[in-house]
């Protein structure tokens, strides 16, 4: 009986080749993009999962003090699924309390540290070699027993045990020294000038793709030259994240309860320092949490390595059942249409004895068929698409690292459920036709018009919401690429100093030297320097109005306001010619903790905060501040327009920055004034590394995210169009052909092909409509959610909505036309002849 119902529906599949194939692309375009989705799951869910003892692994967190000085998160569609991943806590710990834990609980096996380290120089013999900040890391002895990264050469066991050795990975090690041996070779980190030379004790392999940490160097964490003095701060400092291994039958909860009680006491002199700062603060007491580090990725945590937006897998996944959804409605919507040209052959077979179950099994198998071999070639499809699709999430997703039965076994269920939702509807309403009325007289079964129409409503007003959300979409990215940031961005090459801010000597020397080459080179118009490249800040908490709050604080040069072009709307701006802009204050009377709290006492301060100080006199000492207010600037977006624009002060601190921003004049060549520069800085330098980026790109950086969900956002509503336009294009074919006789009458008649034209037409026309009616607030209510994430975002109006219904209703009356000009065009007497 297989055997048989297998040969008919590859039969069937033949004998209908258009709408077989039509069904076919529509349904393999469906599964590639089902697969692509469920690679980039399945990969997300395997971050930080290969380790032996993963589930005996924990990050450590504590309730974040600060909160309420923070922004805080906007309520999401997906906010009820996301549980504790949109929780906000602190996972930087104090330096210390890795040893108080292991001293105060036997439960702890091992406790690993790690601290961050700046962009580093580091120097082999005479090759010096600029590395990421992200690619470094201090890490406590225990961290290769702890996490599962195989050596290639080097103990676990001792590897990290000296406080002058590095452990590197292969790629480090072949950079540095090719096909040598690295072990027992030296490295020196110029920059650190209490940093010895650093002798190489081991190499591991490169991390797994799918590992959070991607380290190409670790050093222990006692070489860090502020180690002791952060060790020694206590819970006054808080800089390291902290994974703990506990021991196997550790019982959880009562573990966790046990460090809550801990962390009241430990925490408790902070607490009440705090308090005493601020009497009228709601200070709570801090709690330490437990995160399974495996699940850690999934928090938006501050400081943590790679992070995975839950609510982006969320919408891929509806993004899939979308289209999968769509493809489905093609099928059935064709298959019941093109029933007529099948009920003859069902009524035969009932009369001649076939029951309903033999029926919905042949046509089930016919639908199922094709499903596998739409699966198959979607798989094919989406292997091709994978380096597309890994752009497009930002992510490495390499096939190699899914085992052949996994893929096998997901292919194998995809098709079942593609089968299952395509194929039985159909199959129920051709075995449920009466065979006496099919054979009397030469009746055919025709689709339900009311269920046809509203597959068709349901259907394009899916693609509507995709169109309208894909249009908001674009025109919002679009808005935060045109939007005025409040300062000059455009042709100012940014260039990080090689040298370290402790080391005054080399800092300050190339500074003076490149600002006088600066000033004698035409190309360029003009040069200053801050402390980081856009968009690096650091918070310090004031008291301000009785309440604390996180003031941005920016060190910048004399001429930081005049060079990005940022208006003084008060008061002046810094000056070379007056010693006090630079110089500490000496009030008897000013708090300790004020004198503490700024670095130096002039400040130019921005409207946002002068207008929360309450307007204050210039030029006078401000006691909020610490300090005096000697100007007020225009507002500017220090960050991107995603975050509202934040009290900020600027401060001068001129040899201390370690970027310098050069503004090259219009008109000039920049590849060429580029090459000219690092001529010059290998000459001041010594062939130091040129670590340059243009301010205007990092700006454009800020948004990559964004810009490739838009990217994606995109692709799959062309995919889900391209699925419905096959369908209305075949469904346009079989309707025609439905009106043959009525067309060739109509022609004889005298009705024009434009006639004809909208008769054919004035349908679709009409589901459209309703569609986009049905659609348009559905897409308002999605629009308004994403644009929540957005503190300065377009207003959706009456033209988004307009030109989005626009575009469906010409979409849908590209894919019919074809076969309703035929239809019109064609001569009636040979029409009316076939009838």
């Amino acid at each position: 009986m297989i055997k048989i119902n297998l040969k008919l529906a590859i039969r069937n599949i033949f004998r209908n080749k258009l709408y077989s194939a039509i069904n076919l692309v529509g349904l393999s375009v469906a599964s590639a993009f089902c697969i692509l989705v469920y690679l980039y799951v399945k990969n997300e869910q395997s971050f930080d999962r290969f380790h032996h003892d993963q589930d005996r692994l924990y990050r450590v967190e504590e309730s974040d003090i600060y909160s309420s000085l923070r922004a805080k998160s906007q309520k999401s569609f997906f906010s009820d699924l996301m549980k504790d991943a949109e929780q906000k806590n602190m996972i930087q710990t104090p330096t210390a309390l890795a040893v108080d834990l292991k001293r105060n609980f036997p439960e702890i096996e091992n406790a690993v540290r790690l601290s961050g380290i700046d962009d580093e120089t580091i120097k082999v013999g005479k090759k010096s070699f600029k590395e990421k900040g992200e690619k470094l890391t201090y890490a406590d002895a225990d961290f290769f027993k702890v996490f599962n990264f195989p050596l290639i050469s080097g103990n676990p066991e001792t590897v990290m045990s000296g406080r002058n050795q590095v452990v590197i990975g292969e790629r480090l090690a072949e950079k540095y020294f090719g096909k040598d041996n690295a072990v027992g070779k030296i490295l020196l980190m110029p920059n650190e000038t209490n940093q010895p030379p650093l002798t190489v004790s081991g190499v591991y392999k490169n991390f797994p793709a799918n590992s959070s940490f991607q380290f190409d160097m670790i050093l222990p964490m006692e070489s860090n030259p502020d180690y002791q003095n952060d060790y020694n701060r206590g819970v006054n400092s808080f800089s390291d994240p902290l994974i703990l291994k506990i021991k196997k039958g550790t019982d959880v909860a009562k573990f966790q309860a046990k460090l809550d009680v801990f962390a009241k006491q430990y925490f408790k002199p902070l607490i009440l320092s705090m308090k005493k700062y601020n009497p009228k603060s709601n200070t709570r007491d801090m709690h330490i949490i437990l995160r399974p580090f495996a699940d850690a990725h999934y928090n938006q945590a501050t400081g943590w390595y790679h992070y995975t937006d839950l609510k982006n897998i969320y919408q891929l996944v509806c993004l899939t059942v979308v289209i999968l959804f769509i493809a489905c409605l093609n099928y059935i919507l064709l298959t019941l249409t093109s029933a007529i040209s099948r009920s003859q052959d069902v009524g035969v077979r009932k009369t001649i004895g076939a029951g309903r179950v033999q029926i919905v099994t042949q046509y089930y198998t016919e639908t199922q068929l094709l499903a596998f071999i739409a699966v198959i070639a979607g798989f094919l499809l989406s292997v091709l698409c994978l380096p597309f699709f890994g752009s497009l999430t930002g992510t490495q997703i390499v096939l190699a690292n899914f085992s052949v039965g996994t893929i096998a076994l997901f292919l194998f269920v995809l098709a079942l459920i593609l089968g299952l939702l395509a194929g039985i509807y159909p199959a129920l309403a051709m075995s449920g036709l009466k065979p006496l009325n099919i054979m009397r007289g030469f009746s055919a079964y025709r689709i339900n018009p009311v269920l046809s129409k509203s597959l068709i409503v349901l259907q394009f007003t899916v693609c509507v919401i995709m169109v309208i959300s894909t249009m908001a979409i674009n025109k919002q990215i679009h808005f935060l690429n045109e939007t005025d940031m409040g300062f000059d961005k455009d042709q100012v090459l940014m260039i990080r100093s090689p040298y370290s801010w402790q080391d005054k000597q080399h800092t300050n020397t190339l500074r003076d030297e490149l600002f006088h080459y600066a000033a004698t080179e035409p190309a360029i118009a003009d040069v200053t320097s801050g402390s980081y490249y856009y968009g690096g800040i650091n918070f310090n908490g004031y008291i301000i109005n009785g309440e604390k709050v996180m003031l941005q604080a920016l060190n910048v040069d004399y001429n930081y306001f005049s060079f990005l072009k940022i208006p003084i709307v008060k008061g002046r701006t810094f000056s070379r010619n007056i010693t006090t802009d630079s110089a500490k204050l000496d009030y008897p009377d000013l708090k300790k903790s004020q004198k503490a709290s700024l670095a130096f006492r002039s400040v130019v301060v921005n409207e946002t905060l002068y207008k929360m100080l309450g307007k204050p006199p210039v030029g006078e000492l401000d006691r909020q501040m610490g300090g005096i207010i000697i100007g007020v600037c225009k507002d500017y977006h220090i960050q991107d327009l995603t975050k509202k624009i934040e009290p900020a002060y600027h401060t001068i601190n001129a040899q201390g920055n370690n970027s310098y921003w050069l503004k090259i004049k219009a008109g000039q060549s920049v590849p060429r004034t580029l090459e000219k520069i690092k001529g010059n800085w290998n000459k001041l330098t010594g062939n130091l590394p040129f670590d340059y980026t243009f301010m205007d790109q990092e700006v454009a950086q800020s948004y990559d995210a964004y810009l490739r969900w838009m990217t994606t956002i995109n692709t799959a509503c062309i995919l889900a169009i391209i699925i419905s336009c096959l369908g209305l294009f075949g469904l346009s074919g079989l309707n025609t052909l439905n009106r043959t006789k009525e067309i060739g009458i109509r022609k004889v008649l005298g009705a024009s092909v434009s006639n004809l034209f909208i008769l054919l037409n004035r349908g679709t026309l009409v589901l459209a409509t309703g569609s986009f009616i049905i659609a348009a607030p559905i897409a308002f209510y999605l629009i308004h959610q994403w644009l929540d994430n957005f503190a300065y975002r377009i207003k959706p109006d009456w033209l988004l909505f307009t030109s989005a219904g626009a575009i469906a209703m010409l979409t849908a009356l590209l894919a019919v036309s074809y076969h309703t000009i035929k239809a019109a065009r064609c001569n009636p007497v040979e029409s009316l002849r076939n009838e």
